[in-house]
């Protein structure tokens, strides 16, 4: 069933993430936001891309910008803790990220 709010889509992919369904990931990020999370990843340090065995996450207030609705998401690993700014949008009657950015990442101490 599809999420019917920009927050309950949030949750699902979240928790895709923690888990590691890159099938549920995939369904729920544009061609544009993909690409800017690769570009994550090709960066190196820490991102959620880089991140084995997350652990937990949490998800920030609501806010409404002029392209949708964004919410930052901190992921947690043995590696630290990353936080990702995602906007969501409507796209042909379902939930999906648009723009993804990395925020702040802060490394587990002692690594």
């Amino acid at each position: 069933m599809e999420p019917s709010t920009a927050r309950e889509a949030a949750e699902r992919n979240a928790e895709a993430v923690r888990t590691g369904n890159l099938a549920q990931i995939m369904a729920d990020i544009t061609p544009g936001a993909l690409a800017q999370m690769m570009s994550m990843g090709a960066q190196g340090g820490l991102s959620p891309t880089s991140m084995p065995s997350i652990t937990g996450f949490e998800i920030g207030d609501e806010v409404q910008v002029s392209d949708g609705t964004r919410f930052q998401v901190t992921f947690e690993s043995s590696m630290g803790r990353a936080t990702m700014a995602t906007t969501w949008k409507q796209v042909m009657g379902q939930w999906k990220i648009t723009a993804i950015e990395l925020v702040s990442a802060e490394p587990a101490a002692g690594g």
